[in-house]
């Protein structure tokens, strides 16, 4: 049975209900910014292929979405803050690529499973407060065989990488 909040909310509800206001807050494009040169080298070493069905979760700007895109494949992009989807969009329209942005939740995706031949994650899913199911979801999206790589924030590198099986 889960806690239930002073608001009324499940206890996890609320923290992803403070998490996605604060993700809403600020201006992230110019961390996007920031984070694009270590996200292209993260994906130099995990490209996205061409004609892949690629997921980016918990995409923010549209750091990997973009870029596998611009490489060919079929991006999708998903992440719980309407105004970072709202900037995805705008940075895919000026590119004239065609990405399938949406808002969701990276413990619960609304895809099929097995839906995707390329899953990342580039620091953002991190945040989520049950990095188990967020990892149980990018999973369960995956098609066997294929591949997941997820880069959880390194204080010694901008952005490190993990490849999960």
């Amino acid at each position: 049975m889960s806690r239930v909040s002073e608001k009324g909310l499940p206890e996890f509800e609320q923290l992803k209900q403070q998490l996605k206001a604060t993700w809403s807050a600020g201006n992230y494009a110019d961390v996007a910014e920031t984070l694009a040169p270590s996200t292209l080298q993260f994906l130099e070493r995990h490209p996205a292929r061409r004609g892949a069905r690629v997921l980016d979760v918990a995409c923010g700007a549209g750091q990997v979405a973009i870029p596998a895109a611009r490489a060919g494949a079929e991006a999708y992009g998903i992440d719980i803050a309407e105004n970072l989807i709202e900037q995805a969009r705008d940075r895919a329209a000026r590119e004239e690529l065609s990405i399938h942005f949406e808002v969701g939740d990276a413990e619960s995706l609304p895809y099929e499973d097995d839906s995707f031949d390329q899953v990342y994650s580039v620091i953002g899913a991190m945040f989520a407060p049950r990095p188990e199911r967020v990892a149980a979801e990018l999973k369960r999206v995956c098609r066997p065989g294929d591949s997941m790589s997820v880069a959880p924030r390194n204080p010694d590198r901008p952005i490190s990488d993990l490849r999960l099986p």
